[in-house]
């Protein structure tokens, strides 16, 4: 595929605003293709797995995705050759991550594909196809109810890919060809965000092999992220989307992994002093939101998505305030009244 073998590792976003854990996770590891396919190779369907050339998969070329789609942070895109067509043709893959339900997910979808298709042939001369995946995790609200009515069967719809982890660690249960570090990875986005400090170690101790297999991957040729610095994101994002304390995880660590909890220890409280505290309170944030919406969904019914896109993008102060009016409020102005 001409002028994207050598393209590096692409998010699209701004590189000066933070990730938030879940996302600096996911990207993490699958911004690398080796982990990234052994992940496709669980999700997709028989067919369309057989229907790609994965020695070709590579990140898109920065040059692709242009200005106009760099803003936002979670998605990543790949190229690739479909091999399943009358002729080989160039296909990009969109891959997606959500920690929450979106109303506006189809939308964004469709708005990618399209510029990623133009983009794509304006610079190739050739149309490639596309195929969507998106990774979802977290806790499973109510859909938004239809409302395009007659109209709804002509509205432009892409369809994608779901790879839905909202059942927990039994939704990876099962998978073979995973990577370790794809694997550890979507256990902990499927379990810790949920998880008490006590199950955090509970989990850390049945994924010892995993941890183990990350940990003492240092060399060529494997494929990176290598070795303790994958053990150090996996404990950066536990310390940011629970409560335990980061001496217990350090302990855990150096017990299950078998090198010096000094080392272990200084290397988190380092991530603490880089930014862990504002993943926190992001991760903490997002947890608070997701709490919100499911009690006004109670409440209310279904939301629109001018509701979802205000309660996640609200800040700490602003969610506590909403939630202590969930019981009194008649109606959902009156939650939101200034």
């Amino acid at each position: 595929m001409p002028e994207l073998e050598n393209a590096p590792p692409y998010p699209l976003g701004p590189e000066a605003e933070p990730l938030r854990p879940h996302d600096t996770l996911f990207h993490f590891t699958f911004h690398h293709p080796h982990h990234a396919t052994s992940w496709l190779l669980t999700v997709l369907p028989f067919a369309l797995a057989n229907a790609v050339d994965w020695t070709t998969l590579v990140p898109a070329d920065e040059r692709l995705l242009g200005q106009r789609l760099q803003h936002h942070l979670a998605d990543l895109v790949f190229a690739a050759t479909a091999t399943a067509t009358a002729t080989a043709r160039p296909l990009l893959l969109l891959l997606e991550h959500k920690s929450h339900q979106d109303p506006g997910l189809q939308a964004q979808l469709l708005r990618y594909a399209v510029l990623l298709r133009h983009d794509y042939q304006a610079q190739h001369d050739v149309m490639p196809l596309l195929l969507a995946v998106v990774l979802h995790h977290g806790t499973p609200t109510r859909p938004t109810a239809e409302t395009d009515g007659a109209f709804a069967e002509f509205q432009p719809e892409l369809a994608a890919v779901i790879d839905d982890l909202t059942a927990g660690e039994v939704a990876v249960d099962g998978r073979s060809g995973l990577t370790a570090l794809a694997e550890l990875t979507l256990r902990c986005l499927a379990t810790l965000p949920r998880a008490s400090p006590a199950e955090v170690l509970a989990s850390f101790d049945r994924w010892q092999h995993l941890l183990r297999a990350v940990d003492r991957t240092e060399a060529p040729p494997h494929a990176p992220p290598l070795g303790p610095h994958a053990i150090d994101k996996i404990g950066w994002y536990a310390l940011a989307v629970t409560e335990i304390p980061a001496e217990q995880l350090s302990e855990a660590l150096s017990r299950i992994l078998q090198r010096p909890e000094n080392t272990i220890m200084s290397t988190l409280e380092r991530t603490y002093q880089k930014g862990l505290a504002v993943g926190k309170a992001e991760g903490k944030a997002e947890g608070k939101a997701e709490g919100l919406l499911r009690l006004l969904a109670r409440r209310f019914g279904a939301l629109d998505a001018a509701t979802f896109t205000r309660v996640r993008t609200a800040n700490n102060e602003e969610l506590d305030r909403w939630t202590d009016r969930i019981l009194d409020a008649p109606t959902l102005a009156a939650v939101f009244a200034d």
